[in-house]
């Protein structure tokens, strides 16, 4: 009995040792738990890439994207061809070949072509096999190739061979290649190289090698928090506070009252950073501070597409001034950027105003030439001289051309469309799924739970309000994230004929319901006519997320003599100096009539397919003159006390701003 009772106790002592062990190391867990840094929770992520499949005209506009430069781009430039140093070879190893990627690689895998998946392979390898035992990769830059003798520029391009800012877009590269195949080479890749960045970045801080780097660290970031989430590895979020120090404050940049002399393009991707920011900081400050420095812009640079001017530098509200296509895809990406970090309605209207305007004006319907620098008051496409702050190669660059300008934006351009078809469905933190940007698609991808969702969308949005999505997966509850446009009132949701809900304009419309094959969702969002008041009190007419600008008759004629790489002028056929009538101005939805065609072309953004005209009252401004390639000053006090003009009324064919190369979009105001 003694024996089995000391047995007994021995056995109560062991168990209670246990219990207190596993007690102690739950209590560690949780005290780490609390003590660890983590991110926010995203409202809306990404989804991998090939479940969103495009239709309509954003299908045709990547597929034309697929047989113009973007396809080819590597046979038609030697920057970023077989001899560029991203591919091991002697050229350049800067950002541009990189640039071309972060568009090609998610064209590729969109369109699932096979072509432009095998083409882009051979950098990915490349790219991957260049890794050094220590987790630095790439090519360094041979600087005396590109400088020879040069002093003044060795000095320079010395401390950029081992630059940190091209491999920022590298990683970009990279996540969308994991996003649509899930190899895990590349996880395996960021990690060695931020275990490398986090040894070597106190010597070698961002602005070691180049000034690029430190403004554009955000980018760095964002590639830290997306391999952060993929492995929660917490040593990533050490190494993210160092890069955010050592990058160029932009939190403080847009709290700023007034923004100057900031280089456009580094402008439309810093804007993102400091929200990235906040899915570690969790501070508040970041979040508004994006705002406030996007409706900054907006007061001193703004321009009607949704931009804001620079060409190179910010420059001012004048409709002559310019806006770089680099900094049109920079900023839409940020802008995609943010709204999955935030979930505000805001991020996307400021989205599609420039995906819908700015962005398919500025480059040909086969994507053969691109202009540099677009302006919402573009009276000729030539090499007289323009009013940019920066001019380049003889000022061609308000040209249409392969590499008019400078050959950043013929290297970066072609990550607009693609990504804008990535941001078209999100998944939801809350089990969902979400379409906050609207287009034409087939989605179908898996919830967590394992429940197969498939939606197919269909619409001739921007030219249209009707939306309609026709549900083809399996029957289950789960939620469908829908965006109300700030600009649209008296929105309706019905299901299946009934109205589900008549929501307020600026808000998302959650359909949390149990879905069943065929199920319909009709989502009509009403557009009307509306005055916007530009530089000088300029007026600008909308209609929807739509800008609208004169129809002037152009005439292309190709100024150089290589057919695949063809550089062109673009003169005017028609009068374009115009003004609009204030009575008119005061009554628009009586005095700006909107016609719709009944079918939208695959290829709507030119003038002869424009899916939607406005006809009104207008007069010829005779003292509104030429000058070089612009126009003349549009005068402020007019449209307060307008000038009353003695020459006939004429009836004006507006279009869609981004249906036209030659244009007014700001118009001054007579009687």
């Amino acid at each position: 009995m003694n024996i089995l009772h000391c047995g007994n106790k021995r056995t109560v002592l062991i168990g209670l040792f246990a219990a207190i062990l596993i007690l102690s190391v739950e209590c560690s867990k949780s005290e780490k738990t609390i003590n660890e840094k983590t991110l926010i929770e995203l409202p809306y992520s990404l989804l991998p890439i090939g479940e969103i499949q495009p239709e309509g005209w954003v299908l045709n506009t990547l597929e034309a994207m697929c047989d113009g430069m973007t396809g080819h781009l590597d046979e038609l430039w030697e920057d970023v061809g077989p001899n560029c140093g991203w591919i091991g070879g002697s050229g350049p190893a800067w950002e541009r070949p990189v640039y071309w990627l972060d568009g090609l690689v998610p064209l590729a895998y969109i369109l699932n072509d096979q072509k432009l998946i095998d083409k882009s392979q051979k950098y990915i390898e490349w790219i991957l096999n260049s890794q050094r035992e220590d987790g630095f990769f790439g090519q360094v830059e041979d600087t005396t190739r590109k400088f020879g003798e040069n002093e003044r520029y060795l000095a320079y391009v010395e401390k950029m061979k081992e630059d940190w800012w091209p491999r920022m877009v590298a990683l970009k590269v990279l996540q969308s290649y994991y996003d649509a195949t899930a190899d895990q080479r590349v996880v395996d890749f960021m990690l060695k190289y931020f275990k490398y960045q986090k040894a070597n970045i106190e010597e070698k801080q961002l602005d070691h090698w180049s000034h690029w780097s430190k403004t554009r660290g955000g980018e760095n970031l964002a590639s830290i928090y997306w391999l952060y989430r993929k492995t929660d590895e917490q040593w990533l979020l050490e190494l993210g506070e160092v890069i955010f120090s050592q990058t160029r404050d932009w939190t403080e940049r847009l709290e700023s009252p007034y923004p100057e002399d900031w280089h456009v393009v580094n402008t439309g991707m810093g804007i993102k950073q400091p929200a990235i920011w906040y899915q570690s900081s969790q501070d508040k400050r970041y979040i508004d501070a994006v705002k406030h420095g996007i409706e900054a812009l907006k007061k001193h640079h703004g321009q009607p597409t949704g931009m804001f001017s620079g060409d190179e530098l910010l420059h001012g509200t004048n409709p002559t001034h310019g806006t770089e296509l680099c900094a049109v895809v920079e900023y839409m990406f940020s802008l995609e950027t943010v709204l999955q970090i935030t979930g505000d309605v805001y991020y996307a209207d400021v989205l599609e105003r420039v995906t819908f305007n700015a962005l398919p004006t500025q480059c040909t319907d086969n994507f053969n030439a691109r202009q540099y620098y677009q302006a919402p008051n573009q009276i000729e496409i030539s090499n007289k001289w323009h009013n940019y702050t920066t001019q380049h190669k003889g000022y061609v660059e308000n040209s249409f051309g392969f590499e008019t300008g400078y050959g950043c934006c013929t290297a970066n351009l072609h990550q607009g469309w693609p990504k804008f078809v990535r941001n078209l469905w999100y998944k939801t933190n809350d089990g969902g799924v979400a379409a906050l940007i609207y287009s034409s698609s087939k989605l179908s991808t898996k919830l967590e739970n394992g429940t197969v969702v498939k939606f197919h969308e269909k619409t001739n949005y921007p030219f249209d309000e009707k939306i309609t999505f026709t549900y083809d997966g399996d029957d289950a509850l789960f939620p469908l994230h829908l965006r109300i446009p700030a600009w649209s009132n008296g929105a309706t949701v019905k299901i299946n004929d009934e109205v589900f809900s008549q929501p307020d304009s600026a808000t998302i419309v959650k359909v949390n319901r149990e879905w069943k094959k065929n199920d319909v969702v009709e989502l009509h969002l009403p557009m009307k006519i509306s005055i916007s008041h530009w530089h000088e009190r300029a007026a600008g007419i909308e209609w929807g997320t739509l800008l609208f600008a004169l129809k002037i008759g152009e005439s292309w004629k190709q100024v150089n003599d290589d057919a695949l790489r063809p550089t062109y002028e673009v003169k005017p056929t028609t009068p374009w100096n115009y003004a609009l009538l204030r009575p008119n101005i005061d009554k628009p939805i009586e005095n700006f009539i909107v016609e719709k065609k009944a079918l939208v072309s695959n290829n709507p953004w030119n003038l002869e397919n424009a899916p939607v005209t406005i006809t009104t009252k207008a007069k010829r401004l005779e003292s509104w003159k030429q000058y070089g390639g612009d126009h003349g000053p549009i005068q402020y006090s007019k449209y307060w006390r307008p000038a009353k003009i003695d020459v006939p009324e004429e009836d004006i064919e507006l279009v869609p701003y981004g249906c036209t190369t030659l244009r007014i979009s700001e118009f001054p105001v007579m009687k």
